[in-house]
């Protein structure tokens, strides 16, 4: 066995220890290996730090194909079979195919994209990275020329492109990971998502749709990589739905589930990482609000509520099922509606509650402060005006202005172990200004 670990290692050795160098006798130098070809200006065809350059590059991008194309069984960049992949050793002078332009700002680590004549792929490098960024930047930019093997660019709009890209940077973070465990560069783009929870899926401001990689990890650990490539393949022909609605799609018809269901899952995952991420004992504290500051869920996002104190609480809950329900300290649940009152109690005379409803209020007693969770699927707007004439138990995620109860005789809340009022009616109990977000409330028509 230590025999053959050691032929292996020797072969390997061999497979990246020399590449073949030519140049065109006009602008460029090139250095290549079964897949790839690495550029530079001809300018530097005897500089042996751009030859130990493409080396690195050649090193990691072969490594990278093993990974992404013979063992997860991605599909081969276009035009892949019959040309190798160019790589652009930024800022050095190279002529590239179709004039295009192979300069990179000093901020960029690499970019992908493809020729306009013939749609093969190519992507630059930023030539000042270290080992480490070579290897993840690699990785990461192959998958994107991979990523275009799926789908005809041309055929997507440019406000489609955008709307999207946090699927593309998601999943090519995640192959960062996949192809090189060890150096786990993605943590570095988890802050965005876990600082603002609460944000679209689809945001596109230069970090959080790298951030969304913790999406991508979710649903690969959860429902394999199969559901990643059937994305790529939807997307030019879906019309004006984007990655998030393919998605949602893939899981109802495939997985038996639902971009709804898997929020609700993804917000216990990632509100307890240590427990459901593997290296999730690196990963950022999730940050936490509470109700006055008026967060509202954006598509997909997901939030984090401490709105829940010691005792008794009106409250609003996720939309999910009560056996899902992921909150510490809990003790009792108890819901009103039609007259009838439901609970949690495994014994008692009441009627049991089962599905959880975001628009219904609830009282929910705890040992000890704790949290709600609540994701993209529970900000629901609720017409007051079509309320039956009688109380009902109702909650919000949204803040809600009183002027929306004129028609109503009474509004009460329970907040911090006293009663509030809103009514047109002298009243010695405080008034209520307002319905903050993820509380619940009682009215009566």
């Amino acid at each position: 066995m230590i025999k053959y670990i050691i032929l292996l290692i020797l072969s390997l050795t061999n497979l990246f220890s020399e590449y073949l160098k030519t140049d065109d006798n006009e602008s460029n130098v090139y250095y290549s290996s079964e897949h790839f070809r690495v550029v530079a200006g001809i300018s530097y065809i005897d500089d042996l730090e751009i030859k130990n350059i493409a080396y690195r590059y050649l090193d990691s991008a072969e490594i990278t194909w093993n990974k992404e194309i013979v063992e997860l069984g991605f599909k081969q960049p276009k035009n892949s079979d019959t040309k190798k992949i160019d790589i652009y050793i930024g800022n050095k002078d190279a002529i590239g195919q179709d004039a295009i332009d192979t300069t990179i700002v000093s901020d960029f680590a690499g970019y992908a994209t493809s020729y306009p004549s013939d749609g093969t792929p190519y992507f630059v490098i930023n030539p000042i990275l270290n080992d480490n960024q070579i290897k993840v930047t690699i990785s990461h930019e192959f998958f994107h020329t991979i990523q275009y093997a799926y789908f005809d660019d041309n055929q997507i709009s440019y406000e489609k492109w955008i709307k999207n890209i946090w699927w593309l940077e998601a999943t090519a973070v995640l192959m960062e990971d996949e192809v090189y465990d060890d150096i786990d560069d993605y943590l570095y783009f988890l802050n965005p998502f876990f600082d603002k929870s609460y944000s679209s899926f689809e945001l596109y401001d230069g970090s959080h749709e790298y951030s969304m990689v913790i999406f991508a990890k979710y649903i690969k650990e959860k429902y394999g990589l199969q559901i990643i490539k059937d994305s790529f393949s939807s997307i030019d022909t879906s019309g004006d739905d984007g990655y998030y609605e393919i998605l949602d799609t893939l899981l109802i018809n495939n997985h038996n589930s639902s971009m709804k269901i898997a929020l609700n899952e993804f917000a216990k995952w990632i509100s307890n990482s240590p427990k459901y991420f593997e290296e999730g004992s690196l990963y950022p504290e999730l940050k936490h609000f509470k109700t006055t500051d008026n967060i509202t869920i954006e598509k997909g996002g997901i939030v984090v509520m401490d709105n829940l104190n010691s005792g008794w609480n009106m409250t609003a809950l996720s939309n999910t099922n009560i056996s899902n329900l992921d909150i510490l300290n809990l003790k009792y649940i108890w819901s009103y509606q039609d007259g009838i009152w439901s609970n949690n109690l495994p014994s008692t005379n009441y009627k049991q509650i089962s599905d959880i409803n975001s628009t219904k209020g609830y009282w929910v007693n705890v040992d000890n402060n704790s949290s709600n969770y609540y994701t993209y699927y529970d900000s629901v707007d609720l017409d007051i005006s079509g309320l039956s004439a009688k109380w009902h138990l109702l909650s919000t995620t949204k803040k809600l202005n009183m002027d929306l109860f004129n028609n109503t005789q009474v509004v009460w809340q329970y907040k911090n172990n006293e009663w509030f009022v809103y009514t047109n009616k002298d009243t010695d109990y405080k008034v209520i200004d307002s319905i903050l977000p993820y509380s619940s409330y009682w009215v009566l028509k």
